[in-house]
């Protein structure tokens, strides 16, 4: 440690990441009823990616993360039925 300068490590334990990332998961079961195996293969695979990117801080809000998963899944439902 050096004196005078600030060596404060910020630690996120697992379980803060998985109460701060719980609406992706709720979201995620929303997006998943009524879909079809391939369907819900997209909505699991976005959901890990949104994760990642929330916890990493890509977005400003759980707004803005919610939505920018809905489109993710939207892309992938299309990319599907062609």
């Amino acid at each position: 440690m050096f004196r005078g300068h600030d060596t404060h490590i910020p630690v996120v334990h697992p379980l803060e990441t998985v109460v701060a990332t719980g609406f992706l998961d709720r979201l995620a079961s929303q997006l998943k009823i009524g879909r079809d195996a391939a369907c819900r293969g997209a909505v699991q695979r976005t959901l890990e990616t949104v994760r990642k990117n929330y916890v990493s801080g890509e977005y400003r809000s759980t707004t803005e993360a919610e939505h920018a998963f809905r489109k993710l899944v939207e892309q992938e439902e299309h990319r599907e039925t062609k």
